[in-house]
């Protein structure tokens, strides 16, 4: 029986998994169900991944969809609101890339049972969990379905949230025409939240999709409140009179008369509380469980990295595996210890660029949008750190910090201006305000 077992078919549970066997090391997957099954399920996120999580998807041999149909080199930030809005559009240094999960995770699992894997489908509550700890070394928990995440306790400082900062709506749509070359738009609203749009490939061929994130409370959330199927033609009405207000550069390629979303199955809706968990825990049998991906850091999805944090931890976590084994170390507390720190330290630049972008800006963060709205040069900059959280939390750190970075970028150019009047950007009065330094 392989030693190492995962629950979990996600994006952590498969990139650990296929990380582990490109070692000789016999891995089993238990999940919930048949990843087949997922080509036919409602859609499951909107994610980008970013240049780190294609190096090493590259390393896995599992990048299957890259190509000049899918890269995407452009990311347009637009501040709409206020009486001075403006806008960036701005080249990253290596792109990015939106694929639909419902093709995403299932080729993945084909590529870990061909290249050796086991994978058994098998539900897992805690009970199951406790028996299958009987025949492994170590249990790696990828999901936090079935009550999982209750064997890892929330970690209060590095939580600040107490309920969902956001409520979420995301679908693949029809009737806009796309971006050429493919680009993202990630629209700022003042008092709304902020609304993606990107283009993902999908099994026929890449179509335009939008994320929005709405503040709870404001006009905008209805997208997340107001359900999809008990008037299609209404609710996406409302969506486009929102691209309207509050996205203009998505809502200049609209075609009203074909608008809408593209089937039954290609929406969701939701919220849900972002949380760091503690990253290992005991098991009655004397044995530990630990936590990957999402059950161990649930960040939201405005700044693009859930998925690229769990591939992050994956690979970190994966490491120390492969290094205990060489070493013939036990798989104890000392070792659970030593995994989560290396797992947190892979995760943390994403939790805190994605806490950040929760909260209202700093002054100096908008001076460096309205600079990259007026050079080319800090815009191509800006692009780049906005999908790498070690650079945009260096750039954003401090006031000097963004100067230093403008500069870096502009070094022959005056000072720009500071945009004409501060932005009003808030969170509703219900919703509690949380300070969240930019910086560990």
């Amino acid at each position: 029986m392989e030693r190492i077992a995962i629950v979990g078919a996600g994006t952590a549970g498969l990139h650990l998994g296929l990380k582990l066997l490109s070692h000789g090391v016999p891995v089993m997957i238990y999940t919930e169900q048949e990843p087949s099954k997922l080509r036919v399920s409602r859609l499951l996120n909107t994610v980008a991944h970013h240049a780190p999580t294609r190096m090493r998807e590259r390393i896995l041999g599992v990048d299957h969809w890259s190509g000049p149909n899918a890269d995407m080199f452009y990311i347009g930030i637009h501040v709409n609101g206020g009486p001075h809005p403006f806008s960036l559009r701005g080249r990253v240094d290596s792109p990015s890339i939106f694929v639909d999960y419902r093709q995403y995770q299932p080729r993945l699992a084909e590529d870990f049972v061909a290249r050796g894997g086991k994978l058994e489908v098998l539900p897992v509550d805690l009970d199951v969990l406790e028996r299958l700890a009987q025949q492994h070394a170590l249990m790696v928990v990828a999901t936090g379905r079935n009550g999982l995440t209750r064997l890892f306790p929330r970690v209060p400082a590095l939580s600040p949230h107490t309920q969902p900062p956001r409520m979420l709506f995301a679908a693949l749509l029809k009737g806009v025409r796309m971006q050429e070359p493919i680009g993202m738009n990630a629209n700022l609203i003042p008092g709304q939240g902020e609304i993606f749009e990107s283009q993902v490939v999908t099994e026929n061929g890449r179509v335009p999709s939008v994320l929005i994130e709405a503040l709870p409370g404001s006009e905008l959330s209805r997208l997340s409140t107001q359900r999809y199927d008990e008037d299609p033609r209404a609710f996406e009405a409302m969506l486009m009179d929102f691209l309207r207000r509050f996205a203009p550069t998505t809502y200049e390629r609209v075609d009203p008369a074909s608008f809408g979303v593209r089937g039954p199955m290609d929406y969701l809706q939701g919220s849900f509380t972002p949380t760091v968990r503690q990253g290992w825990a005991p098991l009655s049998n004397g044995r530990f469980a630990l936590a990957v991906g999402d059950t161990h850091v649930t960040n939201d999805p405005v700044a693009g990295q859930g998925a690229n944090a769990g591939s992050a931890s994956a690979f970190a976590l994966a490491e120390h595996i492969v290094t205990a084994l060489a070493d013939n170390r036990p798989f104890d507390e000392v070792f659970c210890r030593e995994a989560e720190a290396g797992s947190w330290a892979a995760t943390a630049p994403a939790t805190h660029w994605t806490n950040a972008l929760l909260q209202p800006p700093p002054p100096h963060v908008i001076d460096l949008l309205a600079a990259g709205s007026k050079d080319a040069r800090v815009a191509d900059a800006v692009a780049t750190a906005f999908v790498t959280p070690e650079l945009i939390l260096s750039a954003c750190a401090s006031p000097e910090s963004t100067a230093a970075f403008i500069a870096r970028h502009r070094p022959m150019a005056r000072e720009a201006a500071p945009p004409p009047s501060p932005l009003a950007w808030h969170l509703p009065p219900e919703e509690p305000k949380v300070t969240v330094s930019l910086t560990r």
